[in-house]
């Protein structure tokens, strides 16, 4: 049974809704377009995945998917507005030398009467962007404008977020219930893979598995190493769900019935903290603030912790905006409601074998957050 059954949410709905959000953060910003290159921003604002095609999304009306001819078709059954790539336009060049996607680009701009705004772009070859300045576009960078959008989710996507919850759940009790001695950590990871697959995931974007010494410090990927009574066992996954959200959690697992003491207080130290951060994210509250009322690591951790993001928020990429690194200044903004963040904490002594890594997925609301899972923590260690 996947962890998606009885799941509801509108995949049409979700698509107008994020080009709703993006075209109103493009107005904000001033922007009259983005054009897109890069597949996880054009995944975003169609809602598809269109291969070797170039994306434009005006700030008014529909986005237009410039594409080879054998994708016509398919990007066509799903997305109204396809015209071939620019390259292959048998666009008039004015001056020597001047690439067609430029040439082109340049045209459309001007035929949607926005050849005078600012085009914000993701990816493009230097060619292309030396050839578009020359010819007086006005080029902005893109990731600001996308990252502040797809911050926010949609209402389809907070749904899907919540069945993704489950699937965490599914897939991290399936990695416990694997671990016994003997069994490696890629075979730790293999069981992983194959659980998040089977709770209805789309595949694993990153996956990181460690066991014992590989702990501390954090060795992220999987090696042949055995695992043995005594062991602590930690996962951080990034599997990606539905319409191509990301998710990102850790849990951290104990073989064996004795469980030594300090590893009972490394643990609850860990697991406390984690809480107890997770409570101050909320609807309205600046970061600053927030940065403040997350609790103090305690000492012996801090150097180690200091190299991971209090939260960060996830989405469509990796990782995403806002960071909240304990390294850095607060970025002067607010929590916003419908943002998913992901809270974290590791908490190992420099020097030492041993660490816990924790990390829960929330939603932030007017009040207290929506944990989106949770996820399975070692209750013999609480």
């Amino acid at each position: 049974m996947s962890a998606l059954d009885g799941a509801s949410w509108d995949d049409e709905r979700l698509k107008r809704d994020r080009l709703s959000l993006l075209q109103a953060e493009m107005a904000r910003s001033g922007v009259g377009a983005l054009f897109l290159n890069e597949g996880v921003h054009q995944r975003y604002a169609l809602n598809m995945e269109v291969p070797g095609s170039e994306v434009l999304v005006p700030v008014e009306g529909d986005a237009i998917v410039f594409s080879r001819p054998r994708d016509q078709a398919y990007i066509r059954a799903r997305h109204g507005t396809v015209r071939p790539r620019l390259a292959d336009t048998e666009t008039a060049v004015p001056e020597a030398g001047r690439s067609k996607t430029a040439v082109g680009l340049a045209a459309v701009l001007e035929d949607l009467g926005i050849d005078h705004e600012p085009l914000a772009i993701d990816t493009l070859g230097v060619k292309d962007l030396l050839d578009l300045v020359a010819l007086g576009v006005n080029v902005v960078e893109a990731e600001p404008v996308i990252e502040r959008t797809w911050t926010v989710k949609t209402a389809d996507e907070i749904e899907i977020y919540r069945a993704m919850g489950r699937q965490y759940r599914s897939t991290l009790r399936a990695f416990r219930d694997a671990i016994h001695p003997g069994v490696t950590e890629r075979e730790l990871a293999s069981v992983a893979t194959f659980a998040w697959l089977q709770a209805g995931g789309e595949d694993m974007a990153q996956l990181n598995v460690c066991a014992a010494e590989n702990m501390n410090p954090w060795r992220r990927w999987p090696t042949d190493r055995r695992v043995e009574p005594g062991d602590l066992v930690g996962i951080d996954l990034h599997g990606r769900g539905p319409n191509g959200l990301r998710g990102d959690a850790s849990t951290t697992f104990f073989l064996g019935d004795s469980v030594p003491t300090d590893v009972r207080d490394l643990y609850r130290q860990a697991f406390d903290y984690l809480q107890g951060a997770i409570s101050v994210f909320r609807a309205g509250q600046s970061l600053v603030e927030t940065t403040t009322m997350v609790p103090r690591v305690p000492e012996l951790y801090r150097e180690q912790q200091g190299n991971y993001n209090i939260a960060h928020a996830i989405g469509m990429g990796s990782s995403g905006y806002p960071h909240v690194d304990p390294r850095r200044k607060p970025i002067d903004d607010v929590l916003r409601p419908n943002q998913v963040l992901s809270i974290e904490c590791y908490f190992g002594e420099v020097g030492s074998p041993r660490a816990v890594k924790l990390e829960e997925q929330i939603l932030i609301r007017d009040g207290d957050p929506e944990i989106l899972g949770p996820i399975p923590v070692d209750e013999r260690l609480l």
